[in-house]
């Protein structure tokens, strides 16, 4: 970083995007089109596009995901599950459980 700089670096809570996200939007759908609102909304998008959520659908049952084109599917058969993709382990809660086992 060049000396002089400034970073400057703002936390938001994906929730938190989402619904600002929303309310922009139905600013600009109602016609409340600023500059500002407009810059505003494609701002929140592109930070929440930097969120990648590694999941698939899989309508057909042969384990392998199906492509993005399936949400629509999916809405209207309710035949798809979502399942894991990629190689990463499933996450653990947050305080786990152990399985008691009986002392012989």
């Amino acid at each position: 970083m060049a000396s002089g700089s400034i970073e400057k670096q703002i936390k938001m809570g994906l929730g938190e995007a989402v619904r600002r996200l929303l309310d922009l939007e139905i600013k600009y759908r109602q016609g409340q089109r600023t500059e500002e609102l407009t810059t505003e909304r494609l701002l929140v998008l592109e930070a929440l596009n930097r969120v990648e959520l590694d999941l698939g659908f899989d309508c057909d049952e042969d384990g392998v995901p199906d492509t993005v084109e399936i949400f629509e599917k999916s809405a209207a058969t309710s035949c798809c599950r979502i399942m894991p993709t990629g190689s990463k382990p499933k996450a653990k809660r947050a305080g786990g459980t152990r399985r008691m086992t009986k002392k012989k």
